[in-house]
């Protein structure tokens, strides 16, 4: 009995020491998952945390430059102004890419001598913003834009030809004096009578006798001064004689006393010579003569630009751009500058022009639309309030995908930006909008340019079939007028009888 007692007590015991084992190993086990799970908790925070530090291939490898991955991943995040959401599906292009070093030798010794960094990361990255091109293209593979220090370039030796030298020495030895000294005694001996003796009696006859003719002689022979001239492999090479000179001279002078106006190969462009009448304003800027001038008097407080032509020449250059879209090779020969004179003269300009007449586009008031409504519109629309429609600007090709593909427009078969126009019946601008991407349609960029705030209840808006703005117009309670495009055509017969459209008696569709 006392031994089934204790075997019972032993047994319980070891149940129990089994049991404690058992506690301790779990409570061991949980923890040590909490020891491993804090520990990647914060290996994976620290991680996060220098995740964007400088060096480790996910910034802008450029010393000074600040551009990393984390502030594109903070731009997408966030709100855009202008389009109402968010950067990631937003047209607006992103700020800078970053790409990575080449693999090519050579490529990758050009980063290296533009990068002018001693301890260089293990991945290097460069933002599109050092980039001529604004990526590595294989005319400009490197960047060269803002690389945080100056390159110091120090000028060439001018070379010197051994021909110089020997002429340099020669006037050395013998002087100037003596060859001017020569200079003007040959030209005594020239004007001199044939008959005196000179000490150049070994030069040739013909010079003595150069250019004339005697009136005893009975062969016509003559020389001229071409004879004596260096030959040389062309006809323009030959120098130009003072008998040419005045003969040229001359013939300038009979032009200008006959009345003809000739200019000269120098002659260049200004406000003042070429805008004399309203037509010729007109044709080169689109106003008038007196409306040109009107703002080359308001715009010249306003010229902060250290450029050598005056402010007139420089609104004529920007308008003639703008009315005749010449381009800037044309106008540099127009007005006797440089190509990039004339584009820097045009960029500086298009600001200022926009910000100080921005304020002349005004949406006009009813009453006043209505006393200048054009008879056409009184008869037929005569509550018409404004009249729209989308222009569309040829533009680069953009290097994103996703904005390539939302600037790209189906109608033009180009990259455009597009924008809203509005103008009243009589033809003023009234509302321009904000640019869009050419894929954007009509009844988006109406929405949201905020067109839709300047309309009245009862007002009438006129645009093309492309509009179907009825649903954003009806709650307004505005109508959309839509002339008919078909006055010159002829009308469409139906496919079932020979009736037209519009007569057709048959029930069924045709």
């Amino acid at each position: 009995m006392c031994a089934a007692i204790d075997l019972s007590r032993g047994a319980a015991a070891i149940a129990l020491m089994i049991d404690n084992a058992r506690a301790l190993i779990t409570t061991i086990s949980i923890f040590c998952l909490h020891f491993v799970f804090h520990y990647f908790l914060i290996r994976f925070l620290m991680e996060s945390e220098n995740k964007y530090k400088t060096g480790g291939g996910n910034s802008c490898s450029v010393h000074g430059c600040s551009n990393n991955r984390k502030k594109i991943t903070l731009w997408k995040k966030s709100m855009c102004e202008l389009h109402g959401e968010m950067h990631d599906h937003c047209p607006c292009l992103i700020p800078y890419r970053l790409h990575v070093m080449p693999s090519k030798e050579l490529i990758r010794l050009e980063w290296i001598k533009s990068l002018n960094r001693k301890d260089l990361p293990k991945n290097v990255y460069v933002c599109s913003e050092h980039f001529i091109d604004g990526k590595p293209t294989d005319r400009n593979p490197s960047p060269k834009l803002k690389m945080g220090y100056e390159n110091k370039t120090t000028p060439g030796r001018r070379k010197i030809l051994k021909h110089q030298l020997s002429v340099k020495k020669e006037k050395l030895e013998t002087g100037d004096s003596d060859s001017d000294m020569e200079i003007t005694e040959l030209d005594t001996t020239l004007e001199s009578e044939p008959g005196a003796s000179t000490p150049y009696e070994k030069l040739p006859e013909a010079i003595c006798s150069f250019n004339v003719i005697e009136a005893s002689s009975t062969v016509s022979t003559q020389y001229l001064e071409s004879d004596f001239l260096p030959q040389k492999d062309h006809t323009y090479g030959k120098e130009w004689t003072d008998f040419q000179t005045k003969s040229s001279q001359t013939n300038i002078v009979l032009t200008e006393e006959k009345g003809v106006q000739s200019k000269s190969d120098g002659a260049t462009m200004s406000a003042a010579q070429n805008l004399k009448t309203d037509n010729d304003a007109l044709l080169y800027t689109g106003v008038t003569k007196e409306v040109f001038f009107t703002l080359v008097k308001c715009f010249t407080p306003f010229n902060t630009f250290s450029f050598q032509l005056e402010v007139a020449d420089q609104l004529l250059l920007v308008l003639m751009r703008l009315k005749l879209n010449l381009i800037f090779d044309d106008l540099c020969r127009r007005f006797g500058i440089s190509s990039g004179l004339a584009c820097k003269i045009f960029n500086s300009w298009i600001p200022v022009l926009a910000d100080k007449l921005k304020s002349l586009i005004v949406w006009l008031p009813r009453e006043v639309i209505r006393d200048c409504c054009p008879e056409s519109f009184r008869e037929n629309y005569p509550r018409t309030t404004c009249i729209i429609d989308c222009a569309e600007t040829f533009i680069q090709r953009p290097t994103n995908l996703r904005s390539r593909g939302e600037t790209y427009s189906n109608y033009k078969s180009h990259n455009t930006a597009k924008y809203l126009v509005g103008i009243s019946p009589h033809g003023q601008i009234m509302f321009i909008s904000k640019a869009f991407g050419g894929r954007a349609s009509d009844k988006f960029i109406v929405e949201k340019s905020g067109f839709m705030n300047y309309l009245l209840p009862g007002d009438e808006i006129m645009a093309d079939r492309g509009f179907t703005i009825d649903d954003l117009l009806f709650p307004l309670r505005v109508k959309l007028n839509i002339p008919a495009f078909t006055k010159k055509q002829t009308p469409v017969k139906c496919g079932r009888c020979d009736n037209h459209k519009k007569d057709c008696q048959s029930t069924d569709t045709c």
